[in-house]
C-alpha cells in the first residue's frame, strides 16, 4: 500500500509575486527619478572643472564669473538652477574657490519627498 503525502509547494504565490513587484516597483521609481539629478550634477562639476582649468578666470569679477558659470549652465540644458542663490565665489589669500552648494527635492508620492544634496569646490588658477 502507498501512502500519498500532500504536495509541497512549488513556487511563489501571489502574494509574493504582488509584494516582489512593489518592492521593485518602488526602487525603478526612485532611480529613474533620481538619475536626472546625478546627471545635471555630473554636468555642472565638469562644468566647474572645466572652469578651473581655464587661465585668467581668477582675474575677473564675481559677477562676471556667475554671468560665464550661467551661460555654461544654460548651453547644457541645466535651465532651473539658480547660480546666484547656489554658487559662492570666495576669494582669499590662497586663491579663488567656486563653491556651488545645493539640495534638489522632488515630489515620491503623497507627501513623501525624494531629498538630494550636492557639494562641489574647485579651486581657479591663478
Amino acid at each position: 500500500m502507498k501512502i500519498h503525502f500532500p504536495r509541497k509547494q512549488a513556487g511563489m504565490g501571489a502574494a509574493g509575486w504582488m509584494l516582489m513587484l512593489a518592492v521593485f516597483g518602488s526602487v525603478l521609481t526612485v532611480g529613474l527619478k533620481l538619475v536626472p539629478l546625478y546627471l545635471d550634477h555630473n554636468t555642472m562639476s565638469k562644468i566647474l572643472d572645466g572652469l578651473a582649468e581655464e587661465e585668467g578666470v581668477s582675474q575677473k569679477r564675481d559677477g562676471t564669473i556667475s554671468k560665464m558659470i550661467q551661460k555654461r549652465f544654460k548651453l547644457n540644458n541645466i535651465r532651473d538652477f539658480k547660480v546666484r542663490d547656489n554658487v559662492e565665489v570666495k576669494r582669499s589669500r590662497d586663491g579663488v574657490d567656486i563653491i556651488m552648494d545645493y539640495e534638489a527635492r522632488l515630489k515620491f508620492a503623497g507627501n513623501v519627498d525624494l531629498i538630494a544634496s550636492f557639494d562641489k569646490s574647485v579651486k581657479l588658477k591663478n
